[in-house]
């Protein structure tokens, strides 16, 4: 009897399972990092966006509050001069007036100034129509975080 032995042949194909596998999952991967990317820059704009919004909220109440304020002052409003400058806000100074909102999620108070922007008189054939002043109410509000400001300004003419 003669031992036969089993020749083995080795395809051109060996191993070749193996490389596809991990070229697939590299491709996995890649596209499973890039959308944990794409989320994470969603959170970050949902949460900005949400910053802005409170600090867009504060603003608005302290310009009611300032406009409410020159309805019922309009003469001492008369003394306050107009806002130069973002740079005047800082110290409370320029006759600023702070809120206290009691607001936890605000990094600080909303603040609001009025300024006399001068006298308008509609025009008129005769002249009988009555001149109004005209003031700037500028507010400004920081949200969240100290990067999200808000500054809102209206031009109000109260009844004379």
């Amino acid at each position: 009897m003669r031992n036969v032995t089993p020749k083995t042949t080795f395809s051109t194909e060996a191993g070749s399972a193996l490389i596809v596998s991990l070229v697939m999952l590299l491709l996995i991967s890649l596209i499973g990092i890039s959308s944990m990317q794409g989320t994470v820059l969603q959170e970050r704009m949902a949460s900005n966006l949400q910053d802005r919004n409170i600090s867009f909220q504060a603003s608005e109440r302290a310009l009611k509050v300032g406009e409410n304020w020159l309805v019922d002052n309009p003469l001492s409003a008369l003394l306050n001069d107009s806002l130069e400058n973002p740079a005047s806000w800082a110290g409370g100074g320029n006759d600023t007036v702070t809120l206290n909102t009691g607001d936890d999620q605000l990094a600080s108070q909303p603040e609001y100034h009025v300024g006399w922007l001068g006298d308008y008189c509609p025009p008129s054939p005769e002249g009988a129509l009555p001149c109004y002043d005209r003031f700037a109410v500028t507010s400004r509000a920081v949200g969240g975080t100290s990067t999200s400001v808000v500054i809102l300004q209206s031009t109000f003419m109260p009844k004379p």
